[in-house]
């Protein structure tokens, strides 16, 4: 019979769960990222790998995070770089797949009151069926083609620079922000983290004002033609339509090559009148599941899929 390890990742092994990565998903990775996410986010990350001697043939990952609903501060766990080497999806550690079996240990050794993660279709139904996960609904991807500069009434100063971020600030939009909503906390050491000590990819940030006051910040990168919204702050709601109507400003006047914005908005949001009105075309994306693991946390299913506010810099692959 053959004997595999489990091992909780600490930072060996890395350039053979990149091997595995590359493998699994036919993407490259750098021992930077990799290490970048699970040794040094705000709250912690974790990771669990399957060796078969020196080879890596399976990894379950997550990132602790923290959220806010009805006043109460819960944690969660975003699932992660869930992967197996295809030349061993048949076979077993005590009868059980190997990535189920390393989920289980994910969520036994670690606290949490949910966790969820935007999987591909195959492992969402693994989830579903094997580690208690709770189905899953599809990311509406909004996408704004044939920019236009909108009425001056609207717009705001867009000014652009990490050096503006005021954690102060970020803190008052959230504090600012519904109690019923399930609020993915992110503040500035979040944000810095997740954005400017980022390895893999660079970001930029606009700052919004209005009469010399801060009325909102974007978090954005580009791909291509596109550009991606991954985070928009506001005071306060009705903010958003005038950040959107400047950004297109923005984008017209400083990147010529630019042709459609896009952004992850829940179609619960207030703003969808206001995404109607101003050109944006909404549409399925990929999965987003979640699963309860604090019964008492006060968040369920239907709280989740519901009230959670999803952005686009929330995947971690974004």
């Amino acid at each position: 019979m053959q004997n595999y390890l489990i091992q909780k990742y600490s930072g060996e092994n890395t350039e053979e769960i990149l091997a595995l990565f590359r493998v699994a998903f036919n993407k490259e990775a750098t021992p930077e990222w990799f290490q970048w996410k699970y040794l040094y986010s705000p709250w912690g990350s974790r990771g669990y790998t399957v060796l078969d001697g020196n080879r890596a043939v399976a990894f379950y990952g997550g990132i602790r995070l923290q959220f806010t609903f009805q006043d109460k501060l819960l944690w969660a766990y975003q699932f992660c770089d869930v992967m197996t080497d295809p030349e061993y999806r048949a076979r077993l550690i005590s009868k059980t797949p190997f990535i189920v079996k390393l989920g289980e240990i994910f969520y036994r050794e670690n606290p949490m009151d949910f966790a969820f993660g935007f999987p591909s279709l195959r492992h969402a139904r693994l989830q579903s069926l094997r580690l208690g996960g709770e189905g899953n609904r599809f990311i509406q991807l909004y996408e704004k083609r044939h920019l236009k500069r909108h009425p001056v009434l609207w717009k705001l100063k867009v000014d652009e620079g990490w050096e503006l971020l005021d954690g102060k600030e970020l803190h008052n939009f959230s504090a600012h922000s519904r109690g019923d909503i399930l609020r993915f906390e992110k503040d500035e050491k979040y944000i810095k983290w997740r954005y400017v000590n980022n390895p893999s990819r660079r970001y930029g940030l606009l700052v919004f004002k209005r009469l010399n006051r801060i009325r909102g910040y974007a978090i954005y990168t580009t791909e291509e033609e596109s550009f991606h919204v991954l985070e928009i702050f506001s005071r306060n709601p009705g903010d958003v339509r005038d950040m959107l109507i400047s950004l297109e400003w923005f984008i017209i006047n400083t990147m010529k090559h630019i042709t459609t914005i896009k952004a992850w908005f829940h179609p619960g949001e207030p703003l969808k009148d206001s995404l109607d009105n101003l050109g944006y075309s909404g549409k399925d994306s990929i999965p987003i599941a979640f699963k309860s693991v604090n019964a008492d946390c006060g968040v369920n299913a239907e709280i989740f899929y519901n009230r959670f506010f999803y952005r686009m810099g929330d995947y971690d692959a974004s």
